[in-house]
């Protein structure tokens, strides 16, 4: 069942993620774009390609139209994390704590 995550101010983010990827930089969420729910701009008001190309750097930073909130399109490997071409990342400092809801398990304690 996925887990939604949401922005501090209670704003639904994303239907779900991937995993939370630790690197030289701290955690991040990584997503694929069909789980996020608001549309992506760059932060520099420059054209965001519709696929990976050959770039001269490693990722794209992004914002959510009509927020603040930093996310990042990975466009090339790095070695200090297992970052994945072509996922989005977040940092978890961006979002509510999430946490597994309605799973149907009854709790042992």
């Amino acid at each position: 069942m996925p887990i939604p995550l949401y922005f501090l101010d209670g704003t639904q983010f994303s239907n779900g993620f991937e995993r939370v990827v630790h690197g030289g930089r701290g955690p991040y969420v990584e997503l694929k774009i069909d789980q996020i729910l608001i549309p992506l701009k760059s932060h520099f008001n420059t054209k965001v390609p519709d696929r990976i190309t050959p770039e001269p750097f490693y990722y794209h930073w992004l914002e959510p139209n009509g927020r603040t909130e930093k996310v990042y399109w990975q466009i090339k490997t790095v070695k200090y994390a297992d970052y994945k071409i072509g996922y989005y990342y977040i940092s978890p400092d961006l979002l509510l704590p999430f946490r597994e809801t309605n799973l149907n398990v009854t709790p042992l304690f």
